[in-house]
This record gives C-alpha cells, sequence and structure tokens, in this order.
C-alpha cells in the first residue's frame, strides 16, 4: 500500500552499509517522511471541507423530506375532498402508486392530470425529484469521504514504514558516525540552498533594485506585537523534538509548529503547509521581516518561521529537534505574512 504512494522500497538495514550509502538511505527516507506529512495534512484539509458539505447534504435532506411530507399531506387533503364528492380523482392515485411515472403514462390518467389538481401534483413530483438529488449528492460526498480516509491510512502507513526504516539504519550507527552523518546532511542542504540561489541570483538582484531603490534590500521594521509573539513562541520551543503530524506541546512538525505559533496571534492557519502559503500576504524573499513564514522545495513540503538577520526557526525533519537555521538552508520556495 506505502509503495504505490511513493515510498522507497528499502530494505531492511543491511549491517554492513557504508556511511556513504547509510546516509544516503536515512536522507532519502526522511525527504520521504516529510513530503508525505504534507500529503497527509493537505488530506486532513479535503477530508474536513468534505465532511462540511456532506454535514449541509444531510440538512438538506431533512429540510426536503418534511417539503415532501408537506406537499403529499396537500394531495391527501385533496384526495378526502374527492372523497366525499364521489370517489378519489385517479390523478390523486398517482402520489401513492408505487411507480407514480408509469401511472401518469397512462392517457387518461394524463387527460386528468391535465384537468384536476396539476400544481399539487407538480408540487409533489417536484418535491420528490429535489429530495431524491439531495440524496445523491450526499452519497457522492460520503463517498468522497471514504476516499480520503484511505489516502489518509496510506500516508499514515507511508510515514510510519519510512520511519522505521530510517530507525533501523541508524541503530546500526555509533554515536560517533550519527553526528557526522547529521553534519554531513546539513552542509549539503546549505550547498544545495547555495547553489539555487546563485541560479537565480541575478534574477532576485533585480527584484530587490524594483523594489527598493538603491539594490541593498528594504529596511526591516522592528516586528509588530502580533509578529513578536509568534516569534517568541517558536523560539521557546527550541529543543523540542521532530515528530509528524505534532502540534505540540512538546513534540512538533513543521506546519504544527508554525500554525500554533501564528495561533499566538490570533491568526488561525491551515495544517499543510502548502495551503499556509495562501494565508495573507506573499512577500518576497527581500521583503523578509520577523515572523513572515518561508516556505521550501517544489512542490512545497516545508515551512518556517522568518526571525529575522536571515535566521529562521523550524521543526525540521525526524530525528531532529527545533532549532534556528539559515534562511538560505533549503531550496527557497516562497514567503508569506499572515494576518
Amino acid at each position: 500500500m506505502a509503495a504505490g504512494i511513493g515510498l522507497t522500497n528499502v530494505a531492511h538495514a543491511d549491517p554492513d552499509l557504508t556511511l556513504d550509502e547509510a546516509r544516503e538511505e536515512v536522507d532519502e527516507l526522511n525527504q520521504e517522511v516529510v513530503e508525505a506529512t504534507e500529503r497527509y495534512h493537505v488530506a486532513g484539509e479535503e477530508l474536513d471541507e468534505v465532511e462540511r458539505r456532506l454535514e449541509r447534504a444531510e440538512n438538506a435532506i431533512e429540510k426536503q423530506e418534511a417539503k415532501v411530507e408537506e406537499a403529499v399531506t396537500g394531495m391527501a387533503g385533496f384526495a378526502a375532498a374527492s372523497y366525499q364528492s364521489g370517489g378519489i380523482d385517479p390523478t390523486v392515485r398517482t402520489i401513492f402508486a408505487d411507480d407514480p411515472v408509469s401511472y401518469l403514462g397512462q392517457a387518461s390518467l394524463l387527460d386528468a392530470y391535465a384537468r384536476q389538481q396539476a400544481a399539487q401534483v407538480d408540487t409533489v413530483m417536484h418535491e420528490r425529484r429535489q429530495l431524491e438529488q439531495a440524496k445523491l449528492m450526499a452519497d457522492e460526498e460520503r463517498d468522497r469521504m471514504e476516499a480520503i480516509k484511505e489516502r489518509i491510512e496510506d500516508e499514515k502507513a507511508s510515514i510510519e514504514d519510512a520511519l522505521a526504516e530510517s530507525e533501523e539504519i541508524l541503530d546500526g550507527l555509533e554515536e560517533e558516525e550519527r553526528q557526522r552523518l547529521e553534519e554531513e546532511r546539513r552542509q549539503r542542504e546549505r550547498e544545495e540552498a547555495a547553489e539555487e540561489e546563485n541560479s537565480r541570483g541575478d534574477d532576485r538582484d533585480s527584484e530587490s533594485d524594483e523594489e527598493d531603490g538603491d539594490g541593498d534590500g528594504p529596511d526591516v521594521p522592528p516586528p509588530n506585537e502580533r509578529a513578536q509573539a509568534v516569534v517568541d513562541f517558536a523560539m521557546a520551543q527550541r529543543g523540542d523534538m521532530y515528530e509528524w503530524g505534532a502540534a505540540g506541546p512538546d513534540t512538533w512538525d513543521c506546519s504544527g509548529l508554525t500554525s500554533k505559533a501564528w495561533e499566538q496571534a490570533g491568526v488561525s492557519l491551515p495544517r499543510s503547509s502548502s495551503s499556509q502559503i495562501e494565508v495573507g500576504t506573499r512577500v518576497s524573499r527581500s521583503q523578509l521581516q520577523p515572523g513572515d513564514l518561508v516556505f521550501y522545495y517544489n512542490p512545497i513540503s516545508h515551512v518556517a518561521i522568518y526571525i529575522g538577520d536571515g535566521q529562521i526557526v523550524h521543526a525540521t525533519s525526524p530525528g531532529n529537534p527545533v532549532r534556528t537555521d539559515s534562511v538560505d538552508l533549503m531550496p527557497f520556495a516562497g514567503a508569506s505574512r499572515p494576518g
């Protein structure tokens, strides 16, 4: 199941792995965890929306059932009146027949329909059609909900499998090798980010000139009270460990930390990083100020909080704590200012 959604089929940890081989496998598995966690949160947001639509559909069914009952009650009154005047008109019997449409197909009843109580019959049939449509919409939302729940379970399995495989590899390393592995990973991320920055450096310099006039970048104003609350909260979580799907109080994933930090400023953020970038005002890298959200990779799968002086604070990756790093540690994908 997990392999179908992107989990690399890595065999159980080989005790003869070299450090370089272990590093490559752990890096790959950790990135899979980050990406699968993002998909997990996106699916969760979709599930929330489908559940809201299903609730509206079920409310519509309840209201429509009341309308049908009201219309049929009106026809029942007409039936009683018809009986008192000499018998129930054939038109009325169409409402209570097992197959009203077929019954109406008979020529004699079509004539009766045209002559007697056409408006009442039409009302009942219309309300019944509306009820069936509401039920159909609810069924479609239930199907969507089940499909999303299955996706969520698949992503969860993907994450857990990748974490278990990574832990098995790390368990086979000495502490010194673990530390070296982590330092190499961080150095490689810095180099990749630097290459990304260099590849678009000319464009960014041009952008800065247009925005700032002097090419030196904008003056970053002191953070307002809300931004300060965001930065203070995030910085207070340094040392807490990364845990996929966590939003505190003692463990975090990247979007869990950013959403909880901005909650301190009274702003509610979506749970996935790819949705968080849509909140607030987009800002360029040269416009960053403390409290802004900084997004990484393409497609977006990581988010951090800018704290000033070219630094971010973020929940990093499995096995690592919340910490500060250079804003250029990872490939920059965009930034936004919530609020």
